[in-house]
């Protein structure tokens, strides 16, 4: 994606949308800024493929879910009744967020999307409905969908071929994780926030800048692009010693003073997203191919390796501290 002004103006505009929900108070002043974003996004998402008919899609979706959360205001303000035990809210959140049993509009728009798209979708999209989650709906009800979207997750994305399929189902199993990061500390959740950024940042770059857009494409990659993707699919499952393992433990450490169950069904999702991500990646790695010298003569870079095998380190740097 090629910036120009019009592009940097709407990622600032979304950038200053989520600061302001991180500082809001006011659950209208919160609505608002997350229309802000949604329109600062239509126009990227437009011009990146023009993807008329994933625009318009993901536009009714919102718009949709955004109605709901409006409805739902409205009602709890008549009646009197505490927001954060409205089911319509926390409808519209699952909405927004594309978690289970809501999430199927998730994978259908990532696969029209380009990969600055599928990161933005990813990352800076999730923030505000994870802020209004926490501020919002009682964690209770939302239990049951967050262990539907960790567990089921994973599972359905093994059997799909595109990467951006895949990805998309690695978001939505990692939606509930942001989501008890922001319950224990909003440090704790930029910090997380960061980490999974950078996880995703180096598996998207890596697939745009070699053309990969499914699996079998995966075997026409020199042996350093594929032990690449390897690191960081298994920093992204949470397998240590990994950036991603450093993300998953301080949440379990964090959570585990709640209740036991929440540790428990992220170990669980972490062992289906490590067998997801190998059952992509190890028939790749045990394929021979012989390359062109041109794919052979192309330079690499091993700072997705390096940067992925932080996890140990950085564990170590904490616990001292």
């Amino acid at each position: 994606m090629k910036m120009n002004l019009s592009k940097m103006m709407f990622i600032m505009t979304m950038t200053m949308s989520i600061m302001m929900t991180m500082s809001s108070n006011s659950m209208m002043f919160s609505w608002m800024s997350m229309e802000i974003n949604l329109i600062s996004f239509l126009p990227l998402l437009k011009k990146s493929n023009k993807m008329n008919e994933q625009s318009m899609k993901y536009l009714i979706i919102q718009s949709m879910s955004s109605s709901i959360m409006m409805t739902s205001m409205i009602i709890n303000a008549i009646i009197n009744c505490p927001i954060n035990e409205s089911i319509l809210m926390m409808m519209s959140i699952l909405m927004k967020m594309g978690m289970i049993p809501f999430h199927l509009w998730v994978p259908s728009i990532m696969q029209m999307m380009s990969w600055e798209m599928c990161m933005m979708m990813m990352t800076m999209q999730k923030m505000i409905p994870t802020i209004i989650a926490t501020q919002m709906t009682s964690i209770k009800l939302m239990m049951m969908s967050m262990i539907m979207s960790m567990i089921m997750a994973p599972i359905s994305g093994m059997k799909q071929t595109s990467l951006k399929k895949l990805m998309a189902y690695s978001s939505i199993s990692n939606s509930p994780v942001m989501i008890f990061s922001l319950m224990v500390s909003k440090q704790q959740f930029i910090f997380l926030l960061i980490m999974y950024t950078t996880i995703n940042l180096t598996m998207m770059n890596t697939f745009k800048k070699n053309n990969i857009n499914f699996l079998n494409q995966i075997n026409n990659q020199t042996n350093l692009t594929k032990m690449s993707l390897m690191i960081s699919s298994l920093s992204m499952s949470g397998m240590p010693p990994t950036l991603g393992f450093l993300m998953k433990w301080m949440i379990m450490k964090s959570t585990i003073c709640m209740t036991p169950m929440i540790p428990l069904i992220m170990l669980i999702s972490s062992i289906l997203s490590t067998f997801m991500y190998l059952n992509m990646m190890i028939p790749t790695m045990t394929k021979s191919n012989k390359l062109k010298m041109k794919k052979l003569m192309k330079k690499e870079s091993i700072i997705p390796i390096i940067l992925n095998l932080m996890g140990i380190p950085m564990m170590m740097i904490f616990k001292l501290n």
